[in-house]
């Protein structure tokens, strides 16, 4: 029975408050430990060693030379209760109160033997020092405030060590009726508690006459208890998140800015203005070059206290458009595209997948900067289509963009392929509002977003060129943020499939912001437009963080870009059959592609000495589009296999036979069987 410990899992339970820091280094939330208790846990050296003695004296005086247990006081405080009936003093030690504190209080004989044999053991296991330390981190102090420097916070406003004789023995005197004697409530019994410490204090030895009447004189310096003891902090969400990702710790110096973190609230509420309807937002701030969090904001209230929990910031919901630039840079990495790359905005009718602008009309042919700033959905799937679905997977897996099920292994990316298609282009697969504002704040290489000011800095792991990123970041930039007035800021929008999702993120080399709004409930609203309702918030707010300075962009050389004359038909690196060239931007060590444009022109514009091709159905003109809304018609030709090619694009050598169709719109038909052959061609109108 004797050999009863603290149980360890008890010892492991308890934990004390937790501080958390801002960017700036100053304390900003304080956090309930163990049983929603105030608890400060200090050093033994930050108590005054007059209040050490003190509390030895009135608590148990015999603490420097027992062993854990106080026979003497235990007789004395049983006599007592024996000859009056009543509790007098009592006859626990200092070790065995800290029992108390882990395991609880109990009444009966087995109970103070598990006491006594909690106490041995734990003398055995620490020092004396060791045990006051323990002993004043855990003493309670009225209400939820356990341990002296919570108590010096809270009743006095300052740490232990700063308290004066007579403030000391007021909690001296506390433990013996926390609640009894709060001098916040009752400071007249506080001071006639305090009076009868001193007392016993002067009996002991401890203090003479004189210093009775000399710490009765000291101020007792309270703090003005209308206010709030310590910062406690509203944003819960971004705390429960730090506190998720670093379990364990009692102090976080966190990366957030708490101003910064209430002007992104005020954007997002106003914003949410726009739309009527619409019930939420939230919005990520990223430092651009260190990738240090310095807001995030998960929700906005709506009446729904449930609801309220969701931190959309963490939320998988589809990204819209948000997702092509990183179909661009792919490109511009593979050598197969520069901004000017001249690329087809006509209809494209696939298989299984029939993707149209948002707006529903085309542009016929346009560079790739247009596309992309435009947000372009035909450009992007064809070019998803070129550098293929599975190979664009596999490069953004380590992002972390993705659910890791989707895309860590080759069979799941080859079913995630599947499944998803080429709808990945515009948004076709869930992603994080938090991660995918870090990855565009670190375009083209992967760095983790920090929370954290003394997390240690992660390497960048490259998967794009700086030049690349630098490209793509400049395609990005080709029209003015609304709300950012001047500020030069790269910027893009998404918006998801039924109006669900509204998302911008804009980067400047100093921030990064990424906005969203929806609703939690994933209600669409046709106010849910990424440029209509989050550009304008992300504006705003890159605007307020540059203080009215402009970006610091690098210019193109130092980046490792550089102007070189390109075809001015294709945007692409000139062929000799290229007739006409202008300069434009490209990645300096990447080789872009040659123009094959212009020599199939050439070639088709030589008169060829042998036969001419012929195209018979469809015939050149203008046709109505049937019930599909579109027409349908037999590819009939000769010789009755040739190289087919649809408004520039290769189709392929098909056979006279091959069922074809054609969406509203003029298109050409280009059929050109080989060498020593003459194409044929038609044009047709679709109405």
């Amino acid at each position: 029975m004797l050999q009863q410990r603290v149980p360890p899992d008890a010892l492991a339970a308890y934990r004390h408050s937790t501080y958390y820091y801002d960017g700036h280094g100053e304390l900003f939330h304080i956090e309930r430990g163990s049983d929603y208790r105030w608890s400060f846990p200090v050093p033994l050296r930050e108590v005054p060693a007059t209040m050490v003695e003190d509390v030895i004296a009135v608590e148990d005086r015999h603490f420097r030379t027992h062993h854990g247990v106080d026979y003497r006081a235990m007789l004395r405080a049983t006599w007592q209760m024996i000859t009056s009936r009543r509790v007098i003093s009592g006859g626990s030690t200092i070790s065995m109160q800290i029992g108390n504190q882990y395991c609880g209080r109990g009444k009966g004989v087995l109970y103070k033997l598990r006491q006594i044999g909690r106490a041995w053991n734990w003398e055995k296991e620490h020092t004396k020092d060791e045990i006051l330390e323990e002993y004043f981190n855990l003493l309670p102090y009225g209400g939820m405030i356990y341990g002296v420097e919570a108590a010096a916070r809270f009743y006095f406003g300052r740490p232990a060590r700063d308290l004066n004789r007579a403030e000391q023995l007021v909690l001296v005197g506390m433990p013996q009726g926390p609640n009894y004697y709060r001098p916040d409530r009752h400071p007249d019994r506080a001071i006639w508690r305090r009076d009868v410490v001193l007392a016993i204090l002067q009996r002991a030895g401890r203090v003479t006459a004189e210093e009775v009447e000399e710490i009765k004189r000291q101020p007792l310096r309270y703090r003005d208890f209308e206010v709030p003891a310590w910062p406690v902090s509203e944003e819960l969400q971004f705390l429960t998140y730090v506190h998720q990702q670093y379990p364990n710790r009692r102090e976080y110096h966190t990366t957030i800015y708490p101003e910064l973190q209430q002007m992104v609230e005020v954007q997002l509420a106003k914003g949410r203005l726009v739309a009527p309807g619409v019930k939420d937002g939230a919005a990520v701030v990223i430092e651009t070059a260190t990738g240090k969090v310095r807001a995030m904001v998960g929700t906005l209230p709506d009446g729904d206290v449930t609801a309220e929990a969701v931190n959309a910031a963490l939320a998988w919901r589809s990204p819209g458009s948000a997702l092509k630039p990183f179909l661009y840079g792919e490109a511009i990495q593979g050598g197969l595209i520069t901004a000017d790359t001249v690329l087809q905005d006509t209809p494209l009718a696939l298989a299984d997948y029939r993707p149209a602008n948002f707006d529903g009309s085309y542009r016929g042919e346009v560079s790739a900067a247009v596309a992309l700033a435009e947000s372009l959905n035909t450009p992007a799937v064809r070019l998803l289509r070129q550098l293929g679905l599975p190979r664009v997977l596999q490069e953004m897996a380590p992002l972390e963009l993705f659910k890791d099920e989707q895309v860590s292994t080759e069979e799941a990316r080859k079913q995630t392929a599947a499944r998803t298609g080429l709808s990945l282009a515009i948004g076709g697969l869930e992603t994080r509002l938090l991660q995918l504002t870090a990855v565009y704040s670190a375009l083209g290489r992967y760095r983790p977003p920090r929370f954290l000011e003394d997390e240690p800095e992660v390497e960048p792991q490259e998967y794009w060129s700086s030049a690349t990123a630098m490209l793509l970041l400049k395609m990005l930039r080709t029209r003015r943020l609304p709300g950012a007035g001047n500020l030069d800021v790269a910027w893009k929008t998404g918006t998801s499939n039924g109006n669900r999702d509204a998302w911008c993120f804009a980067v400047t080399p100093e921030w990064t912001v990424g906005v969203w709004f929806g609703n939690k409930s994933g209600a669409p609203n046709s106010g849910l437009v990424g440029a209509a309702i989050a550009a304008p918030v992300a504006g705003a707010l890159q605007y307020y963080l540059h203080h009215g300075l402009p970006a610091d962009w690098p210019e193109p050389d130092e980046a490792g870009l550089a102007m070189r004359p390109l075809c001015r038909a294709s945007g692409l690196t000139p062929s000799p059959f290229c007739r006409d060239t202008q300069p434009g931007l490209v990645v300096e060590a990447i080789p872009l592609r040659r123009c094959d444009q212009c020599r199939n022109e050439a070639t088709m514009e030589q008169t060829v000495v042998g036969q001419t091709a012929k195209l018979l159905t469809p015939a050149p003109g203008t046709y109505r589009a049937d019930r599909t809304g579109k027409i349908s018609f037999t590819l009939a030709m000769e010789p009755a296999e040739a190289h087919v090619y649809l408004d520039g694009e290769y189709l392929g050598r098909l056979n006279s036979g091959e069922p074809m169709s054609l969406e509203p719109g003029p298109h050409r038909i280009l059929v050109w069987p080989g060498e020593d052959w003459e194409p044929a061609q038609a044009t047709i109108v679709v109405q």
